[in-house]
């Protein structure tokens, strides 16, 4: 009840003669009685609760209130006004309707909304604002909480249900209810059969109706099971709450502004598949390069396709090792480039001949020229030369040299002067191997969800493996060719037609389906001047349930087997391995303490950062968030005072 301070108020507010201008930058209402406006004096508002709102109303009720324009040095018509409200289920935001200002006051109203008449309580509310001051810093500007209770009343109709349910809630009263059907059946039974004679049938048709009641009972829970793997009361408080659901997505991380503190509603993880591929420009072999040592250096060939320099301070004599390579069948006539660093011991490349002449030398970011007469020399040779005169200070450390004649000299490592994926020079085809989903706000708050995985999520084009917070699911798959398989003779006129294939291979009917494979390349069918084509069913046209491994190396057309027998047997050591897509996707479940740990994961109020630990390549994420109401209407609000040109 207002004291007789505010009353005294309200009249000395309501007699004052103030010339009122209408704010247009607030929703209006036709008021077919002019509100009591209730005062706001020194950031206290001043109790209204002889204006009365019942349960159950809804947009229903106005209440007024009378602000000083001019507070802390503020001027409340040139900031966003706004009304919260405190419930038991929760806060919520709206803006105020009827703004209008004179040159003193501030009046506004508030339009109960239903959210805030759901329960006989009482609620709190505040009148707020928010803008910036004279220099461009951000301020927010509240009242004191006010106490307004709400009355209770009957219900309309068959009743207004109750705000925000929980799953677990609904869950119970569907039960009670089916429960207390069949309780009433068996009431009605046992009533029937204890009644006079001439009874009995209606006993029996209501002990049927009983026992059919409970066994729909019976059926309905179990048919709810699935439901509850991985159930999390609050993924349903979540859907049925009345909030703003905001989205973002990124790669390996998402970072929101605008969110809430609570739950993550939703959030999907899609991997990716990776896999290392080579030009075959590399001509220079690393790992022909044994244990070199003299003078107080090692040098030795490394298995990435350098070679590594080890040792400290200066040579205490020459170091003068050689490599001789006699296998030059990947040189050709013309320009040979190496680009390499200048190194203690040095690496040189020559082109010798039989009489150890020097044909052509080649040292660090040189060019030369190899001419069709040095490669018909007799005996020539590729030689690699590692030397140093004494005294010369050693540099340790792994180098990567680029020897090649086609190409950009990007490096890459030694493939036999072929490209690869090739059976002689496999590649691993790379997954997205997730393992934890961490959530960090900006006061360095965390969480984090650690995720096992059975196999790593694969991704070819669009079609992607992808995890959400209570399910994995595939749409890719990874094949496996161990050479047990059916596998025949295909020859044709032409190489890249001719080699092997697995007859029925393939686990669904394909038509030169994209993939990646371990020792080849999918092509979409016949592809001139690839060698080793994987084709994932027969072509495009019409396809079929068959693997192909066409103009493959080990195809033989001499051979009276084609080379089939090699091939198998290659396969039983060096497994054949794709990766492509299904049709149909498939789903199972995330193990329950995985999905206990995702459905713990919380946005932080203000900034959040989500991250995705993972090897392999970084995966795409998507999240849903719950939004700040208030960040949603700032944000709101700033775009409209940028579109008008300045500060509503």
């Amino acid at each position: 009840m207002a004291t007789v301070d505010e009353i005294l108020t309200r009249q000395a507010y309501a007699a004052g003669d103030e010339t009122w201008t209408k704010d247009n930058n607030y929703p209006s209402y036709t008021m077919y009685a002019e509100p009591e406006y209730v005062p706001v004096t020194n950031k206290r508002i001043a109790d209204f609760n002889d204006q009365v709102s019942v349960r159950g109303e809804q947009n229903a009720q106005f209440v007024g209130f009378q602000l000083p324009r001019y507070d802390d040095a503020m001027d409340l018509t040139k900031q966003n006004l706004y009304i919260h409200y405190q419930t038991v289920y929760g806060g919520s935001d709206g803006v105020p309707c009827n703004v209008s200002w004179s040159d003193n006051y501030v009046r506004m109203c508030w339009m109960i909304p239903g959210q805030a008449t759901q329960q006989p309580e009482a609620i709190q509310m505040m009148i707020y604002a928010t803008g910036t001051n004279s220099v461009g810093d951000r301020t927010v500007w509240k009242t004191l909480p006010a106490t307004y209770t709400i009355h209770d009343g009957l219900e309309i109709g068959g009743g207004i249900p109750e705000p925000d349910p929980s799953w677990y809630e609904q869950f119970v009263a569907q039960m009670e209810g089916k429960v207390s059907t069949a309780q009433g059946y068996a009431n009605d039974a046992q009533a029937s059969k204890t009644a006079a004679a001439g009874s009995a049938t209606a006993a029996a048709q209501s002990a049927d109706a009983s026992a059919k009641a409970l066994a729909e009972n019976k059926d309905y829970v179990e048919s709810q099971k699935e439901t509850f793997v991985g159930y999390n009361k609050r993924e349903t408080d979540l859907k049925y709450a009345n909030v703003l659901i905001g989205s973002a997505s990124g790669t390996g991380r998402v970072t929101v502004g605008d969110a809430w503190g609570t739950p993550i509603p939703d959030l999907g993880v899609a991997g990716k598949s990776d896999q290392f591929t080579t030009t075959g420009a590399q001509l220079f072999d690393a790992s022909k390069i044994p244990v070199l040592t003299a003078g107080g250096a090692t040098v030795v060939g490394t298995a990435d396709g350098g070679y590594r320099i080890s040792g400290s301070g200066d040579l205490t004599s020459s170091f003068y090792e050689t490599v001789k390579i006699t296998d030059i069948s990947m040189l050709k006539p013309g320009n040979i480039m190496l680009k390499s660093e200048a190194t203690v011991p040095k690496l040189s490349i020559k082109l010798i001949n039989s009489s150890s002449a020097t044909l052509l030398e080649l040292s660090e970011n040189q060019t030369k020229t190899i001419t069709e007469d040095m490669l018909n020399t007799e005996g020539v040779y590729l030689q690699y030369m590692l030397y140093g005169p004494s005294s010369r200070t050693i540099t340790p450390g792994t180098y990567y040299p680029m020897l090649y004649q086609d190409g950009d000299g990007t490096w890459e490592p030694y493939t036999g002067g072929q490209p690869s994926p090739s059976p002689d020079y496999p590649q691993e085809i790379v997954g997205t191997d997730v393992t934890a989903v961490t959530v960090l706000g900006d006061d360095n708050q965390s969480k984090t969800a650690t995720i096992q995985l059975t196999a790593p999520l694969h991704g070819i084009g669009e079609y992607r493996d992808r995890i959400t917070m209570t399910k994995r699911i595939d749409r890719c798959v990874e094949l496996t060719f161990d050479g047990s398989e059916d596998w025949r003779v295909r020859s044709w006129s032409r190489p890249t037609t001719s080699g092997f294939y697995a007859l029925g291979g393939l686990p669904e009917k394909m038509r030169a389906r994209p993939g990646l494979c371990n020792q080849g390349t999918v092509t979409p069918g016949e592809t001139e001047g690839v060698i080793n084509q994987i084709w994932l069913g027969s072509s495009p046209t019409y396809g079929s349930v068959d693997l192909y491994v066409m103009n493959n190396s080990f195809y033989n057309a001499e051979a009276d087997d084609k080379g089939l027998a090699a091939w198998k047997a290659h396969l039983a050591s060096h497994p054949l391995k794709i990766v492509t897509y299904l049709d149909t996707p498939v789903e199972t479940d995330l193990p329950a303490a995985t999905q206990s740990a995702l459905n713990a994961l919380t946005t932080f109020t203000g900034t959040t950062h989500i991250t995705i630990t993972a090897g392999g390549p970084e995966p795409d994420v998507a999240v849903e968030y719950v939004q700040d109401t208030k960040a949603v209407i700032a944000d709101i609000m700033a775009q409209i005072n940028e579109i008008r040109g300045g500060t509503t």
